[in-house]
């Protein structure tokens, strides 16, 4: 085990540590203008979607106004 901690602890960081990659806030800001815009939802309400449903989302106002 000792052996494989070392080769974690001098490996390169190819990003953010721990993994967490971080949401260009200018898309985060035009993803909640489009759902609020198209849905009447609240900033807040929003937010408090994960990312994924909020993509969800998204894709769904796409769909549908795109066939409009």
């Amino acid at each position: 085990m000792p052996a494989l901690q070392r080769r974690i602890r001098r490996r390169p960081l190819r990003g953010p540590p721990g993994g967490i990659a971080t949401y260009e806030i200018e898309h985060l800001y035009r993803e909640i203008s489009y759902v609020a815009l198209n849905f009447h939802w609240g900033r807040d309400e929003i937010l408090d979607l994960e990312h994924a449903e909020r993509q969800r989302y998204v894709g769904m106002i796409n769909d549908l106004t795109a066939t409009e």
